[in-house]
């Protein structure tokens, strides 16, 4: 992302449309706070911590979800990391409580009793975390 608008300052990729970020001046988008640390670091710094936190950062995301995405149908195509969504788009929250001998997940995790146990059914979600980031 090396090119800026000259309107926003969105960074944008070479080749991206000149008018989609804010359709060239017309639209206020307002600018972003900076993310409090430790979040900051995670993000900027070039750190060993920092690194394996940007390579996991999808599955550090999957960790805290509340719920779970679904679509009547996605369709991936080509090498591009989206996908198209035909159909009702829902999300899937299940009962607040875990089922009998099922592991807490998504929002039933917040309300463990026990923080310690939070960030262990976080890790249990994506292998490869590291716990120090699976704090809230």
């Amino acid at each position: 992302m090396d090119v800026i608008c000259q309107y926003c300052n969105a960074m944008k990729f070479k080749g991206e449309s000149a008018g989609m970020c804010c359709s060239n001046g017309t639209v206020r988008i307002p600018n972003i706070d900076e993310p409090p640390e430790p979040m900051k670091t995670l993000l900027e710094s070039s750190t060993s911590i920092s690194e394996h936190f940007l390579e996991n950062i999808n599955k550090y995301n999957n960790a805290f979800h509340m719920t779970s995405f679904g679509a009547a149908e996605t369709i991936v195509e080509n090498y591009m990391p989206t996908f198209k969504i035909r159909g009702q788009v829902y999300h899937l929250v299940g009962s607040l409580m875990p089922l009998p001998n099922t592991n807490h997940k998504y929002l039933q995790v917040y309300f463990m009793d026990d923080e310690e146990e939070q960030i262990d059914a976080r890790m249990g979600i994506c292998s490869g975390l590291n716990k120090g980031n699976c704090i809230v």
